[in-house]
């Protein structure tokens, strides 16, 4: 982008964990959905309010605080999904995903609590095996050219520094079989680290990294 002469930033983002609480292809859109209908709240949310916010002050010039009041706006007033909905309609799909996920995307057979085997803090998740623990569902590829089930997943809700509990619910395994939602249970929970006493949150977003912008937003 640099080289083109435009102006471009990323934000660094925490990946230790899911941003979101789904993995996987209809259960990520069905998430979106609700964050655009401003009925999910969480670190996505955040992430969203933040990156929109970035857009409008690179774009438009505006100020960072009255950005992020325009994009949570957007999402108050219904101005946010509806957009979207003209987005999936001008590419042929069905803008129905916005008033009723589940009546227009696919569903796994097979949807199987995820169980917790012991109480303390939730101190760290192994993001990348709860990934790969969706794609050994379907959700994603192993090798070039695998097919995408798009009805299958993973649902996990807590976050780090969460207060979790033995036998309690953490989430919901969307598969195609009990074998498989089986091993996909004993992933998710040998990928996370209890412990015992409180843990700090990591931070959302350790920072930006720009191009052809003020550097002192670069960090």
């Amino acid at each position: 982008a640099g080289a083109w002469g435009r102006r471009v930033a990323a934000a660094v983002t925490d990946m230790n964990q899911p941003l979101g609480t789904a993995i996987g292809n209809a259960l990520d859109v069905a998430e979106a959905v609700a964050i655009l209908r401003g009925e999910r709240g969480g670190r996505l949310l955040d992430l969203v309010i933040e990156l929109a916010a970035a857009a409008q002050v690179a774009l438009g010039g505006a100020e960072e605080g009255e950005a992020r009041r325009h994009a949570r706006d957007a999402i108050a007033s219904g101005r946010a999904a509806e957009t979207f909905r003209a987005m999936v309609a001008a590419q042929g799909g069905d803008p129905r995903v916005i008033d009723d996920p589940a009546a227009v995307l696919p569903s796994a057979p097979v949807v199987r609590p995820i169980l917790l085997e012991r109480s303390g803090v939730l101190g760290g998740v192994d993001a990348e095996g709860l990934g790969r623990a969706a794609a050994a569902l379907g959700a994603g590829r192993r090798r070039k050219g695998d097919p995408v089930d798009p009805a299958v997943g993973i649902v996990f809700a807590p976050k780090i520094g969460d207060e979790i509990h033995a036998g309690g619910t953490a989430g919901e395994i969307h598969a195609r079989s009990e074998d498989a939602a089986d091993e996909a249970h004993r992933r998710v929970v040998s990928a996370l680290e209890v412990v015992d006493g409180p843990v700090d949150p990591p931070p959302l977003v350790y920072g930006w990294r720009s191009e052809g912008s003020d550097p002192s937003r670069t960090s």
